[in-house]
């Protein structure tokens, strides 16, 4: 499409009585006009996400942890399933674990889920990974 028929289309579209007609003269075909039409109805792009946390929410997760898992949500990086998931997963975490969700739990918490190869993490899985952190194995230390 050249600049001459993009700029006539912007005019129709800005135009109260736009029609597919009138798009349609433009030389577009009537599926052009219906990909156009929806994605210029479309509010998929400009929506946003809006979330603050209960007050049990704010009491497990802390703030620096929160602000990481919405940093990732603005990136791009997570949707708001996956956002929802972790901090369900968090807050089941923290009875058993009885602490509160820091920045580096959060990053540990996503990272497995990402990585673990596994469509549905449970909190089974979750307290493996935190269990193994807390307890620690040296290796080197010898064995009686």
């Amino acid at each position: 499409m050249n600049n001459d028929s993009f700029d006539d289309l912007i005019d129709i579209m800005l135009n109260k009585e736009s029609s597919k007609e009138k798009l349609e003269k433009l030389g577009l075909s009537r599926e052009e006009v219906e990909n156009f039409m929806e994605a210029l109805l479309s509010e998929r792009e400009n929506r946003v996400y809006n979330r603050i946390l209960a007050e049990d929410e704010k009491r497990v997760i802390s703030p620096d942890a929160f602000g990481f898992l919405v940093h990732l949500l603005n990136l791009g990086s997570i949707d708001e399933v996956f956002f929802e998931k972790v901090i369900s997963l968090s807050m089941q975490l923290n009875m058993f674990l009885k602490k509160r969700i820091n920045k580096k739990m959060m990053d540990d918490i996503v990272n497995f889920i990402v990585f673990s190869g596994q469509g549905d993490v449970t909190v089974r899985d979750l307290l493996d990974v935190f269990f193994l952190q807390e307890n620690e194995i040296d290796f080197n230390e010898d064995l009686n």
